[in-house]
């Protein structure tokens, strides 16, 4: 009886130590990565207007400014990943992102389609909720934080990445048909 509950227990610890090195094996984002990919989706929201948006949407670490998680599967292959965000007014997303050789993470996906099911760039609505769940659970966790009224200053700088990034700034970005992307 003994050696039965001995070889369970042990079992039990084998199968827990395969999941922790299977999640564990995935390759990582740095900081600085992690960072840029919170920069890519501040800057989008301040680019497009979106941060009044955010209101009591998450928790304000001070007053006016919204925190937020981010949740993120490196894909080494691909030089980025996927990422899972809060994005208001549309709900919780899932998009792809890859990094530039200038360190820019770039969101892939134009929120100007809605993000439908069709796309690999989706709402999380259109997928099942276990699924998502899961996929939270075992996924680097990081923070990007909406300010409900930026300066001027900030929303330019915004702008100015978003144009590097994508090659234009929302309130210039040219008709569907003439947009580039990857830009050039």
């Amino acid at each position: 009886m003994k050696q039965t509950i001995a070889m369970a227990v042990f079992a039990i610890l084998l199968l827990g130590i395969s999941s922790a090195q299977k999640r564990n094996s995935a390759p990582l984002l740095s900081d600085k990565q992690m960072k840029a990919v919170a920069l890519a989706i501040e800057d989008e929201v301040y680019d497009r207007g979106y941060q009044k948006q955010f209101y009591m949407v998450g928790p304000e670490v001070i007053t006016g400014v919204t925190r937020l998680p981010l949740y993120i599967k490196a894909d080494a292959d691909r030089n980025g990943g996927t990422v899972v965000y809060k994005l208001m007014p549309f709900g919780e997303v899932v998009r792809d992102f890859y990094f530039t050789k200038d360190g820019f993470a770039v969101l892939e996906g134009d929120p100007d389609g809605g993000f439908p099911p069709t796309d690999a760039d989706t709402l999380t609505l259109y997928m099942d909720d276990d699924d998502i769940c899961r996929w939270k659970r075992t996924r680097d966790k990081f923070y990007f934080e909406i300010i409900d009224s930026p300066s001027p200053e900030r929303i330019k700088e915004a702008a100015v990445r978003q144009k590097q990034r994508v090659g234009y700034s929302y309130p210039e970005m040219p008709p569907k048909e003439q947009r580039q992307f990857p830009p050039r």
